[in-house]
Parts: C-alpha cells; structure tokens; sequence
C-alpha cells in the first residue's frame, strides 16, 4: 500500500515538475524577445561558422535589394 502511495506521488511530482518547466520555457515574452526556450533551441542549433543563423545569407540579399531599390528612389 506504501509503495502505491509513493508511485502517485513520484508521478504526481513528475507530471507538475515537467508542467512547470514547459510553463517556463514557454511563456509569452515581449514582441521581439525570445523565450528560454527558443534560446536554448537557438543556441542547440546554431552553425559556430554562422553565429548569426542558418538565413544570414538570405538576409544579406534581401538587404541588399532592398538598399538598390531604395538608391533608386532617392
């Protein structure tokens, strides 16, 4: 009968520990700030010879035309 008792409570404890961490690595933040979460995918993920991201190139161009369009119309 213990042993029952403390297996609720063990999973008890489990489910309410990971509902807590998935509250905190997924809570609303401001637009534009990144939750832990993302964070921690972001830095699990992340290229070291592109700090920036796996877009910075698709970026560059972007910005790039942009700028041209914008030289144009000045």
């Amino acid at each position: 009968m213990i042993l029952v008792f403390v297996l609720a409570l063990v999973v008890v404890l489990s489910v309410a520990g990971a509902a807590g961490v998935l509250a905190f690595l997924g809570r609303r933040t401001q637009a534009g700030v990144r939750t832990p979460g993302q964070r921690f995918a972001d830095w699990l993920t992340r290229d070291q010879r592109r700090p920036y991201g796996p877009d910075t190139d698709r970026v560059a161009a972007e910005l790039s035309i942009l700028t041209r369009r914008y030289d144009k119309l000045v």
